[in-house]
This record gives C-alpha cells, structure tokens and sequence, in this order.
C-alpha cells in the first residue's frame, strides 16, 4: 500500500513548479490623548478592528472556495468514470455551478482541460457578499490510471476570484469551444464587483472514486495571498490548509474525503462551514 506522505511527495513533483505588507496582524495600538484613551478613541480603534477582521474573512473565504472549486469538479469527474456516488452534504444545494471537461478516460496519461464558474445562491450574510469562482485547467492537466482504480490528476488552476452583492452573481456560457488546450473559459460570471486572480499547483489522488490525498504545493493570488494544503496522515484522512498573507497567516481549514469541514479565521476565531469544497455559511 502506497503510504501517504509517500505520495504526498509525489503529488507535489507532479504538480507544475511573501509579499510583504496587507493585512497585518501584529494589534491595534489604542490613540490617546494626554495619556487618557477616550470612548470614542476606543470605538473607533474597535471599528478598525472589525473591519480588518471581515477583510480577513472575505479574502481567506475567496481562496478557500479558489482551491475547493477545483477539487470539487475534479472529484465529481472522477466520481463519474469510477461510477462512484457519495452523499452530498444538505448544503451542497446551495453551490450553483456550471462546469466543462474535456479529455480522454483511461488506463495510462492523458490530457485534460477543464472550465468552471460557480457561486453560493445565499451568499454569506453575515458578511453581505457573495463569493464566486470562474476557474479552470486550461492546458496542461493530466491524469494518470492505472488497472487497479488508482488515479492521479495534477494541473495548474488559474482564474479568478469573483465578490458581489448577494443575489448579484450569475453564469453564462462564454461561447469558447470545448477544445483542449482551451480558447478561453467555458462559463464565466456576470454581475461581480471584485476580482483576484490566482495559480494553485495541485494535485490529486483517488483509489476508484475516493479521495484519499490532496496537495498544493504553493498557491499564489493576486492581492498577495497564499495558499498550502497537505493531507494528515490518519484515518478517516483529512486535509489541512494554510492560507497567508505574505507571513501572517490568515486562517486554517480542515475537511474530509467529501470536502466537508470548517475554515477558521486566526485573527478573530470565526469559523464558516465548507460543503462539498465550498464555504457556505456560518
């Protein structure tokens, strides 16, 4: 039997491969005046706290649903050629998504592309966002079989992180054929105010339509934030991400082989819910 951290180290060569500054965390020094710290003084360095830690919040939530979007098509694919079915989570109905494939099934290595968008209907509202993906291995993905319902699929996710009005996002078909490597992304999302965009390096394991390890090695965002994911070596297995801005670390997530699990905020302990991949809700 292959042992975890084995291919876990194997995952990370098959995969393609700091910023200073933003959101810091090193704490909110009071403004005094005279030495004495008024009420308002006080109030307004609380505000700042607050904001600083929904920021937190939104940007750990955006490259969560980044990451999870990909494995969460990938895994569903899988799932598909394995003729697998697992039990969706009760808050998977609320991930709206559209999605494409394209590649050869098989024993040996193949090339695949892939292009998906999607978004959560509710949106967080205890944030008043919705939080979108429009995402995809354009060139470059592949998968590798064998006769013994072992599969690896390693790429390069490159897209974007979409933010709205809850009730604002939509898909539409982009037009672009389905061509690999592809033209441009199959679906895309309308109705965003906000975009990051992003490369995540991962890599992906599945014994028949099982996900039993996951890694990426080093994904970067636009606004300087970064991600790594690893996979635990116990039993049932668990993943376990980091997400950064430059050193200070933003929040941690943890989820099982369905990708169901809890994100946490560092700064404030906030925790979300992930569902199939995705942060839904609180």
């Amino acid at each position: 039997m292959v042992r975890l951290a084995a291919l876990g180290a194997v995952l990370a060569g098959l995969v393609l491969a700091g910023c200073a500054g933003g959101f810091g965390q090193a704490g909110l020094s009071l403004p005094t005046a005279d030495g004495v710290q008024t009420v308002s003084d006080a109030a307004d360095a609380l505000d700042g706290h607050r904001t600083l830690a929904t920021e937190n919040a939104k940007a750990a939530i955006g490259v969560t649903d980044a990451m999870g979007s990909f494995v969460r098509e990938i895994s569903a694919a899988q799932r598909g050629i394995a003729r697998s079915h697992s039990g969706a989570s009760r808050f998977a109905r609320q991930i709206r998504s559209s999605s494409q494939l394209v590649g050869r099934t098989g024993i040996g290595v193949r090339l695949y592309c892939q292009s998906a968008a999607g978004y959560v209907a509710g949106g967080i509202p205890s944030l008043d966002e919705t939080f979108g993906w429009q995402s995809g291995a354009y060139s470059g993905g592949t998968r590798s079989a064998d006769a013994r319902g072992l599969a690896v699929w390693s790429a390069r996710a490159s897209g974007a992180v979409i933010q709205g009005a809850i009730g604002g996002l939509s898909i539409e078909r982009s037009g672009a054929g389905a061509s690999c490597p592809m033209s441009g992304p199959a679906y895309v999302l309308r109705g965003g105010s906000l975009e990051n965009a992003f490369e995540i390096p991962v890599g992906l394991a599945f014994r028949g339509g099982s996900l039993f390890n996951l890694n990426v090695a080093d994904g970067r965002f636009a606004n300087g934030n970064s991600l790594v994911v690893s996979t635990a070596n116990r039993q049932p297995v668990e993943f376990d991400g980091v997400i950064r801005h430059g050193r200070t670390q933003l929040a941690t997530f943890r989820t099982n082989a369905a990708g169901n699990g809890t994100l946490t905020i560092t700064s404030t302990g906030a925790q979300y819910v992930i569902a199939d991949w995705i942060v839904v809700g609180t």
